[in-house]
């Protein structure tokens, strides 16, 4: 994995709450598509168990949501790339979600964040310059 680079850029306007929760909904997606990213189940000293986390860092990067319908459109060939956008975040289940999204165009859609994981190279020359989410 030294090759691969992960990083989330959010709207950095959006409240905490959302920037919360559009970085969890991204990396479990991303988990779930590349599980390789959670380190195996680690007992302590006393025997207790932890489940796996992330093997590797996980910026999140401070964007704006023209800067992240650009990241996605220039990413997405090279990588694995998940977005959220604001009709993810205002329905109440998949199905709901899934209805809404089918029925709007791309340029209808305001992404809230993406997640990006691929080759470091890749994601560095579209990602290096911006600052961590504050």
């Amino acid at each position: 994995m030294d090759n691969k680079k992960c990083v989330l850029v959010i709207d950095k306007e959006l409240p905490q709450g959302l920037i919360a929760n559009t970085a969890a909904v991204l990396t479990l997606s991303l988990g779930k598509i590349h599980p390789e990213l959670v380190g195996e189940d680690i007992k302590n000293g006393d025997g207790e168990k932890h489940l796996g986390i992330t093997r590797i860092p996980i910026p999140i990067l401070a964007g704006d949501p023209n800067d992240i319908k650009r990241l996605r459109s220039e990413l997405m060939p090279h990588t694995t790339l998940i977005d959220f956008s604001n009709i993810a975040q205002t329905t109440k289940n998949y199905e709901d979600y899934s209805n809404k999204l089918a029925s709007v165009q791309n340029e209808d859609i305001e992404y809230l964040g993406i997640a990006v994981y691929g080759d470091k190279k890749i994601i560095s020359k579209h990602t290096g310059n911006m600052r961590l989410i504050r």
